[in-house]
């Protein structure tokens, strides 16, 4: 069972690590509230509340009390070798949104012939958070 992330130390390093799986494809999927992983492999993922609705099962594989999930947060679930146990961080959407906002101003450094598009994608997240 997940143990939930607290500690801003831990939260820091689940966020950075998981940065790597923000692109293009995966902000399209937020747009939609839904999640995006780390491409098959499994060991990070994010996640919304509408997703565990779908599909119960998934809430209980992975802990999950969706009555106590709040509609305005995602879930990032890492486990093992992404983090040292299974573990779960919830950030609400203007955390989230932030989070989003600092990666894709990397990427846009990385490739900025790309900014228009990320700036679009980023705008179409934040009509679908609500924010």
């Amino acid at each position: 069972m997940a143990i939930t992330v607290t500690d801003e130390i831990e939260k820091k390093s689940l966020l950075i690590g998981y940065k790597w799986n923000i692109n293009k494809r995966s902000l399209k999927a937020f747009a939609k509230k839904s999640g995006a992983g780390d491409g098959g492999g499994g060991y990070m993922a994010i996640s919304f509340k509408e997703e565990f609705e779908d599909d119960p099962y998934m809430a209980v594989e992975l802990g999950i009390d969706i009555n106590q999930f709040p509609d305005n947060q995602v879930l990032l679930n890492a486990a093992p070798p992404a983090a040292p146990v299974e573990e779960n961080l919830y950030l609400n959407f203007d955390e989230f949104y932030a989070y989003l906002v600092e990666v894709v101003n990397e990427r846009i450094a990385e490739t900025p012939s790309d900014k228009a598009e990320y700036e679009h994608l980023l705008s179409e997240v934040k009509t679908a958070l609500g924010l």
